[in-house]
């Protein structure tokens, strides 16, 4: 019911002062899903021969540490449930000694590849072993509310681009995450000291389109909103851990 993953932080996933990059740290988890789905049946692997896949929904992550280059890492993960349409999925991620480095909440739907339209989850998990623990505070991730932006807000574009895109043919979701570090990066934010990661995925962005983030500081949260030509992609909140 519990996957576990032991891994040795690779330098090319850090920055400059060798932490691990948060969107590496983001990417991490979604790859030990995908090893966890492909061991137990409901990987990608399996689900492109039926023209289905996985996308996440919603996540909500607790950082309060990166770990360093080279440092071992025990990523763990489990599903937690579903309910005809959503599945729940956690993830603890924990040093050699047991310290708690990040958990995380996060909500996945399956699509259809060619309508991407979502499908029940009745005949693809009926028989599934969920683990009912909760990582985070959250059991259940609700529609993350963000203040209006306006064109002062405008804090950086860029153009989706290819090496942006997985195997799903849309920008991956640890692609805005590091949109958005680079753009907080250059605000002053340090990930060197605890934060939260709160993410809703609204929309999926397309090769060559624009995307345009603008953010907004109130009460020390920082509030993200990145939009295309068709709407709003994803809108996220960061936020001190005490």
């Amino acid at each position: 019911m519990i996957y576990k993953q032991e891994l040795e932080v690779p330098s090319y996933l850090c920055d400059i002062g060798d932490r691990l990059h948060v969107w590496a740290a983001v990417r991490l988890c979604q790859e030990v899903t995908e090893y966890h789905g492909n061991a137990t049946g409901i990987g990608f692997k399996t689900l492109v021969q039926q023209n289905r896949a996985w996308v996440i929904t919603h996540a909500y992550y607790n950082i309060y540490r990166l770990p360093m280059a080279f440092e071992k890492i025990m990523l763990n993960t489990w599903s937690r449930g579903n309910n005809g349409l959503i599945a729940s999925r956690d993830y603890r991620v924990l040093t050699e000694g047991g310290e708690e480095l990040l958990t995380g909440t996060s909500a996945w739907a399956l699509i259809d590849m060619n309508t991407r339209r979502v499908m029940r989850l009745n005949d693809v998990v009926a028989n599934y072993e969920n683990h009912p623990e909760c990582a985070t505070q959250y059991d259940k991730l609700a529609k993350l509310q963000v203040p209006e932006m306006s064109d002062d807000d405008l804090s950086m574009q860029r153009t989706a681009s290819y090496a942006m895109l997985d195997h799903t043919r849309h920008v991956n979701n640890s692609e805005y995450i590091r949109m958005i570090f680079d753009c907080l990066h250059e605000q002053g934010f340090s990930t060197a000291q605890p934060f939260a990661l709160e993410m809703n995925y609204a929309n999926e962005t397309r090769p060559g389109e624009t995307l345009n983030l603008y953010r907004k500081c109130i009460d020390n949260a920082q509030y993200i909103k990145i939009t295309h030509s068709r709407g709003t992609a994803i809108t996220a909140k960061i936020t001190p851990i005490a």
